[in-house]
């Protein structure tokens, strides 16, 4: 079940092409084994996809090829799986 404010995605690989129809523009990030995010919130939404690894977000788990929206304002914190984690991540722009 999803937390509120983290919607899971339907797995894209790439996801380029996902942020292309969005109109956003993906950054990549890695994270190494067990590391932990506290809690914090964004003020644009975000979306994520796990190219390798996972990740999960207040509970919710990601692995490759998947990934979650977390809506403006969401709080969340993570934790990295046990092989570590690749993403790609785009966030909305305001309008």
């Amino acid at each position: 079940m999803a937390d509120e404010g983290i919607t899971p995605l339907a797995p894209s690989r790439p996801p380029d092409g996902y942020f292309a129809l969005r109109g956003l523009r993906g950054s990549s990030w890695s994270a190494g084994p067990g590391t932990r995010f506290p809690p914090h919130r964004h003020e644009r939404t975000k979306h994520l996809f796990v190219t390798r690894g996972s990740i999960s977000f207040n509970g919710t788990e990601v692995a490759a090829p998947s990934g979650v929206r977390i809506s403006a304002g969401a709080e969340h914190h993570a934790r990295v799986g046990e092989d570590g984690v690749d993403c790609v991540e785009a966030f909305e722009v305001e309008g």
